[in-house]
């Protein structure tokens, strides 16, 4: 499954090379008579899923993962794919997630979507519980105790090669810096927020070997693995005071990760800093409160919803398969947005060379792919 979204890439731009060159064949000559006879292929049939989603602690306007998995929902129910009556249920504690599960269970659904890291146990019991349910699990392989992919064959895992596009948001940051220092915090040390800070500070790293400079990232040890976490995706006075902290130490590119967390440092940002935030998941630009546009450098995205409605599409298709579905910047999976507000302070040179770097990676001649997703 890595390279669903290319292979139907591919396709679809082979059937419209393919129409367009018959649209183009003529005869070019009052003589000739050209008789063609043309066969469609009928698409298959979709039949709309009930499709229903659990959120992790977040909640689903976090502007973050959870918003964007269920827009892919509501995408797939606006194209066709999944049912008026699919649904979502939030989650206030880790408790809510079994509850919310049986209760989409005992109302008919399909299709359910779990969000998040954490529920990757309560996903795996359910989905072994239930193997008439189609599942979509975001951000999580299921593994046994031994940590062996369980390979279900009634789950799909989303997961991304977020280090990808976070090593390629790095080096711009490195490059934009007036202080020559940047930094970053998350909510809690998962492999789904790490894998962010991991590649950006990797390519603040790769920016200092190729330009001889010392620019340095705060709250990240890539030895370690380890770095400053807040212990909440909900507590924003928390996330002022790390990112305040962080400020005060010179820093003036900063990645916070998890949700709205980051939305503290935008406010510090906007009372008076000469700094940038650089997003995650979604277009932070478009995902957050208008007051917040200034701030934004760049965000490191994930194709979550465009995954979830392919996924609701191939379910009801019947062509639908289970596995670890990895993003990558081959194949539109991750990426960067555009730099919105910030685009003329990143300087011709420094834009092509991040438009470089993401093209390196994306053809193998880079490797920043340091955490490994997906199996």
């Amino acid at each position: 499954m890595r390279s669903g979204l290319k292979r139907r890439g591919f396709v679809l731009v082979l059937m419209l090379a393919l129409a367009l060159v018959a649209a183009a064949c003529s005869s070019d000559t009052a003589d000739d008579t050209t008789t063609t006879t043309t066969t469609t292929t009928a698409a298959p049939a979709v039949n709309a899923v009930k499709t229903c989603l659990v959120t992790d602690l977040a909640g689903v306007d976090d502007r973050s993962f959870n918003a964007s998995a269920w827009q892919g929902v509501q995408d797939a129910v606006a194209a066709g794919f999944a049912t008026a009556d699919s649904f979502v249920l939030e989650s206030t504690d880790a408790s809510d997630w079994q509850p919310n599960i049986d209760q989409m269970v005992s109302q008919g659904c399909e299709h359910i979507v779990t969000v998040g890291f954490a529920l990757g146990e309560v996903t795996a019991i359910n989905a072994q519980a239930h193997p008439d349910i189609t599942w979509t699990m975001i951000d999580n392989v299921l593994t046994d105790e031994t940590f062996a992919p369980l390979g279900l064959a009634n789950v799909r895992e989303l997961v991304y090669q977020t280090d990808e596009a976070a090593f390629a948001a790095g080096y711009l940051a490195a490059g934009v810096s007036t202080t020559g220092i940047t930094c970053t915090y998350g909510g809690a040390n998962f492999p789904t927020v790490a894998i962010f800070m991991d590649g950006f500070t990797r390519g603040v790293a790769h920016y200092n070997e190729v330009k001889g400079a010392a620019v340095e990232v705060k709250g990240w040890d890539t030895e370690a693995r380890d770095g400053l976490f807040t212990g909440s995706f909900t507590d924003m006075d928390l996330a002022r005071s790390t990112a305040e902290s962080l400020f005060q130490e010179g820093c003036d590119i900063i990645i916070p990760v998890g949700g709205a967390i980051n939305l503290p440092a935008g406010d510090l940002i906007n009372e008076g800093l000469d700094a940038a935030l650089i997003g995650v998941d979604a277009d932070a630009y478009f995902a957050m409160d208008e007051q917040y546009q200034p701030t934004w450098l760049t965000t490191v995205e994930k194709a979550i919803a465009p995954f979830i409605t392919l996924a609701i599409q191939e379910h009801g298709e019947g062509t639908w398969t289970s596995g670890s579905f990895l993003g990558t910047l081959a194949n539109g999976g991750v990426g960067l947005s555009p730099f919105h507000d910030w685009d003329a302070r990143v300087s011709d040179e420094l834009r092509a060379e991040v438009a470089q770097i993401l093209e390196d990676i994306a053809n193998g001649v880079i490797d920043a792919s340091f955490t490994q997703v997906g199996y």
